[in-house]
């Protein structure tokens, strides 16, 4: 193999390794994000991501990471739409959910329980940070997805490259190891495991027609025909 075609293939498991890197990390951060404080109020009381948006921030997450999880599954096309509705949902939660702020009757609500205060401060933890941050891994990662997806190395792909290398299933060797399930699968397909996958000369090729019954082959004809002596004319000779 040679430098240009190693060079393309790096490539490309390195851009899938970053993508998937970044959507699962992304996914992670979205989530954890969502759970962990936003805003905390005199310091008394904390409002996380769940709590300020009524789990919409929660579910955006657990849609991320379930996207991300099945474009692990899928071929080209469908990672690439995938990512797609994936960078949406993470485009709505960048703008909308890191903005939101806890209502005030829901504050004045938690704070009476520690004290009788009639104002409050609130404080940002950076719960939101983190939620936004991850929407932006998740959006890197889509868009390196839609990019080079077409160009990864497919699973189907790999198995037929492995299947036109290899020889034949029954080797001449009677030491060799022998994959049985393959010899097998061979034979209910009508193939001949002792011909290799790559000579379809050989695969497609039939077997000379047997001779019928009680028949000899012609050259066995040929020399009894050549040895036998013809009793007519031994007869004349006597």
């Amino acid at each position: 193999m040679t430098t240009e075609a190693v060079a393309p293939k790096g490539r490309s498991s390195r851009s899938r390794t970053v993508a998937f890197g970044l959507l699962v990390l992304g996914a992670l951060a979205v989530v954890a994000g969502a759970a962990v404080p936003w805003y905390s109020a005199d310091g008394l009381v904390n409002f996380s991501g769940t709590d300020i948006t009524g789990g919409v921030a929660q579910a955006l997450g657990v849609a991320v990471l379930a996207g991300v999880l099945l474009m692990l599954t899928l071929r080209s096309t469908g990672r690439r739409i995938v990512a797609v509705l994936v960078a949406v949902i993470a485009l709505i939660g960048l703008l909308t959910m890191p903005l939101q702020q806890p209502d005030s009757a829901e504050v004045f609500t938690e704070l009476r329980k520690h004290t009788l205060t009639d104002s409050y401060q609130l404080q940002l933890v950076g719960g939101n940070i983190v939620y936004a941050a991850g929407c932006l891994l998740v959006l890197a990662g889509s868009m390196i997805v839609l990019l080079r997806a077409q160009r990864w190395p497919q699973r189907a792909s790999r198995f037929e490259r492995n299947a036109a290398g290899k020889g034949a299933l029954l080797p001449a060797d009677p030491e060799a190891e022998i994959d049985t399930n393959a010899v097998w699968k061979s034979i209910d397909a009508g193939e001949d495991p002792t011909v290799p996958a790559d000579d379809p000369a050989g695969r497609d090729a039939e077997p000379p027609d047997a001779p019928a019954d009680g028949a000899e082959p012609d050259g066995r004809q040929q020399d009894s025909q050549s040895q036998d002596p013809n009793p007519a004319d031994g007869s004349r000779r006597n």
